[in-house]
């Protein structure tokens, strides 16, 4: 099973390759410790297996790997169906933009990005096309504060077939406050 005779080389593959891995928050005290929850495979399945094979015979599936990302995230993050609705964001993202769960039902992914901004459709643009894309855009907190941010995201569909969109938000202002401070 371990050919290398390596102990460090034995440890890493005991701890990391060999026992599965619990993906958690950062802010359980149990985070840095690994346990069980979902088994991580050397290889992911073949591209022509779908989810419910995938299950079967232990892979990881499309929506836990997409769900992990979300769920140890330290940027705001949110999911979309990409048709505008927000299906759910993470804690980064209600306290940058100033929205509650509770609101999840009421808002919309176009409530938060000025949607008419060159850069802002010129993204969603290349997310159709591509399944990918990045920009920099404006973005507008609940109190109706602007600031500029940076967007990344992908498509992807769940365990059900449904697409999804997960986007990844920087807060740039910081940025663009350091840059004037040096220019004078």
């Amino acid at each position: 099973m371990l050919k290398n005779k390596n102990p460090l080389i034995i440890a890493w593959k005991l701890h990391f390759i060999e026992q599965p891995i619990k993906i958690t928050t950062m802010n359980s005290p149990s985070s840095i410790l690994p346990a069980q929850i979902v088994p991580i495979r050397q290889k992911q399945p073949p591209s022509n297996t779908s989810n419910n094979e995938a299950k079967k015979t232990g892979f990881i599936t499309t929506q836990q790997l997409y769900d992990a990302v979300f769920e140890n995230a330290f940027h705001p993050m949110y999911i979309g169906n990409g048709e505008g609705k927000v299906i759910k964001f993470n804690d980064k993202f209600s306290k940058l933009f100033g929205v509650s769960p509770a609101e999840l039902q009421l808002i919309r992914s176009a409530d938060f990005f000025e949607t008419n901004d060159e850069a802002f459709i010129g993204f969603i643009n290349q997310r159709k096309q591509k399944g990918i894309a990045k920009a920099e855009v404006t973005c507008i907190k609940k109190s109706g504060e602007r600031f500029p941010c940076r967007i990344s995201s992908v498509i992807y569909q769940s365990d059900d077939g449904e697409t999804r969109t997960m986007n990844t938000l920087v807060n740039i202002s910081h940025n663009f406050a350091a840059r004037w401070n040096i220019a004078g």
